[in-house]
C-alpha cells in the first residue's frame, strides 16, 4: 500500500506526531473514517491537485468537477 501513495509523491515518511493510520468514529453521521498520517497527507495531496476544496471558514471538504473521477482512478476506489 505504500509503494501506491509514494508513487503519487505521497511521502509518509517525512510526517511525525501521530499514528500513520487509525480509525476515528464520525460521531455525527456514526461512520467510521480515515485519520492519522495517511489521512492528513491524502487530504494535503488532493488540494495540491485541486481535486477538493473548502469553503471559507468551514470543515466541509468538497470534491471539484474532475476532483472525483481523479480521485477514484488515483486510489482505486
Amino acid at each position: 500500500m505504500a509503494d501506491g501513495f509514494l508513487a503519487l509523491g505521497i511521502d509518509l515518511s517525512a510526517r511525525s506526531g501521530s499514528p500513520e493510520c487509525k480509525a476515528c468514529l464520525d460521531w455525527p453521521a456514526r461512520r467510521a473514517r480515515l485519520a492519522g498520517r495517511l489521512a492528513r497527507a491524502t487530504l494535503e495531496y488532493t488540494f495540491a491537485q485541486g481535486w477538493v476544496t473548502r469553503p471559507e471558514g468551514t470543515r466541509i471538504v468538497r470534491f471539484t468537477g474532475v476532483g472525483e473521477g481523479a480521485f477514484r482512478k488515483a486510489f482505486q476506489v
